[in-house]
């Protein structure tokens, strides 16, 4: 299995749902005033406890393990439905909400600031889960529209040999992305908050 650039027509389409996701998002931080009264994580009393606390990374790590897998997971199953191809373009839109109302929590917690420490928590697993998500999104697509046509022809359920591969192969990457946010992730957030605080 070789690894491809993706169709520029499908990062389009990825990059029209993020953007109507990000638009959607700002609305509603507008509309429900994300932050009004209450910072959230972004106050400073959260960031001060949260820049010397002990966590036990064990833990953190099969949390995101479960947040992680369960999006994972239901854009690969989404390869084997007709309806699929049309609700992988679903999955950046609500990333794009729900990345909007955090960053809108941040800034209304600490200005341009906030931000910058929002952004910060995202980072270095999402050099590994932007990659990785879109390369499941396009072989689920890939495998939706397949499975459209092998079903008009009534042979769909065979050859599923090399979209089984793709999530075997998807797993140990995930799984690196996930100690990323667990270990490295988490531990950079906690060590710059610690000059700060």
């Amino acid at each position: 299995m070789r690894l491809k650039k993706p169709d520029q027509k499908f990062l389009l389409f990825c990059a029209i749902s993020m953007l109507t996701g990000i638009l959607a998002g700002i609305f509603l931080a507008v509309k429900c005033r994300t932050g009004n009264g209450a910072a959230g994580i972004f106050s400073p009393y959260y960031l001060k406890e949260y820049a010397y606390l002990d966590i036990d990374r064990r833990k953190l790590m099969l949390i995101v393990a479960k947040e992680r897998g369960k999006w994972l997971l239901l854009l690969w199953a989404l390869g084997f439905s007709t309806v699929g191809r049309f609700c992988i373009y679903l999955f950046p839109a609500v990333w794009g909400v729900i990345g909007t109302l955090f960053l809108a929590q941040a800034f209304a917690g600490m200005g341009i600031a906030g931000i910058g420490l929002g952004l910060l928590f995202q980072v270095p697993q999402i050099l590994i889960y932007v990659p990785l998500f879109l390369w499941m999104m396009e072989e689920a697509d890939k495998k939706s529209r397949q499975f459209a046509y092998l079903r008009k022809i009534g042979t769909a359920g065979k050859n599923n040999r090399r979209y089984f591969l793709c999530f075997f192969v998807a797993l140990p990457v995930l799984f690196l992305g996930i100690l990323t946010e667990s270990y490295a992730g988490s531990g950079l957030v906690q060590m710059i908050l610690r000059i700060v605080y």
